[in-house]
């Protein structure tokens, strides 16, 4: 006599929860889309601005305004303050330095590059680098945008006819000698402003927009291209801040080399 076993029910598949607030399957797969043709767009800005006097700056709002450090409220501007705390800094600072820095520009560039407040706002002439800054910088849910502007060449700095940072008059730009890996390759370069109190409206300016829900996709994708916290800060900290991003967004953190 043969048994007739009772069918079983086939079990429920284990449902995976996605976090609250998380895109779906098809909201992620219209926001990768979009995103790669934003991406696209981007690539398609900087053809069109190719030029070798070209530089580049990233900002993490819209509202941002071209005003330095030195000039930005809460402190109240003054010159004669201005060049009292970098001479202090001059003076100070000197024996930290394995080796003598000369000229103004110079300190000024160095000052800059340690924090302190000065009349120089930086640039690039590398877009990616730039547009690194722009989108991890600033709030996540605020849009980021890539500045451009193209630099005439009477307005470089000649460190021999402009000896004095503290006189030019009119915003100029100053190429630093390449004394420091993170100057190097950031590929950096600084506007000097007369008037670092005032915001600087270029006429031949250009910008483009990362949409706030971009920022995250833009980011992997300059890390896939090799431009991440660890190559714009080549130091303990950058590599630190790479691999804690990597850490935090899941990216080959399980396979054996994550270099």
């Amino acid at each position: 006599m043969t048994t007739i076993r009772p069918s079983r029910k086939p079990l429920p598949r284990a449902v995976e929860k996605r976090p609250h607030g998380a895109p779906g399957p098809t909201e992620y797969e219209v926001m990768v889309r979009d995103t790669q043709a934003r991406w696209i767009k981007f690539i398609e800005f900087i053809d069109a601005k190719a030029h070798p006097m070209r530089v580049f700056r990233g900002c993490g709002s819209e509202a941002h305004e071209f005003i330095p450090t030195v000039g930005r409220p809460p402190a109240v501007y003054s010159t004669l303050h201005e060049e009292r705390v970098f001479r202090a800094f001059q003076q100070s600072a000197g024996p930290m330095f394995q080796l003598p820095i000369t000229g103004d520009w110079n300190w000024l560039a160095v000052a800059q590059h340690h924090g302190l407040p000065t009349r120089l706002l930086d640039w690039t002439t590398n877009p990616l680098v730039a547009c690194y800054f722009a989108i991890s910088s600033g709030r996540q849910n605020e849009n980021a945008v890539v500045h451009t502007v193209n630099i005439p060449s009477e307005d470089i700095v000649d460190p021999i006819k402009d000896p004095d940072p503290f006189s030019i008059d009119r915003v100029m730009f100053l190429v630093p000698a390449k004394s420091a890996p993170r100057i190097v390759n950031q590929r950096g370069l600084f506007s000097v402003h007369n008037r670092p109190d005032k915001a600087w409206l270029p006429e031949n300016a250009d910008k483009f927009v990362i949409p706030a829900s971009m920022r995250s996709r833009f980011r992997r994708t300059l890390f896939k291209m090799g431009i991440d916290q660890s190559h714009i800060y080549p130091d303990i900290g950058g590599l630190c801040e790479t691999l804690k991003w990597r850490y935090i967004e899941r990216i080959g953190i399980g396979t054996p080399m994550i270099g």
